[in-house]
């Protein structure tokens, strides 16, 4: 199951498992929601370098909404 279904859920254990390099859909926020979904154990698989880098790296959300007030 991916993070992203699991969210809303909990089970009693989780596993993270990262992707060998960086990618830009690995996020802390993700890192988070994942880490989240275990009531009493996680297992996180991934190189240190990918995990630190996904902690450090958020989300930049742009719904447009600044464009559109800022245009008036």
């Amino acid at each position: 199951m991916t993070v992203h279904k699991s969210q809303g859920s909990e089970f009693d254990h989780a596993a993270l498992i990262l992707p060998s390099r960086s990618v830009p859909l690995v996020t802390r926020e993700l890192v988070y929601t994942a880490i989240t979904r275990a009531k009493r154990q996680l297992s996180i698989y991934a190189d240190e370098q990918v995990l630190t880098q996904a902690v450090v790296a958020r989300t930049e959300r742009r719904s447009g909404l600044a464009d559109i007030f800022s245009a008036r």
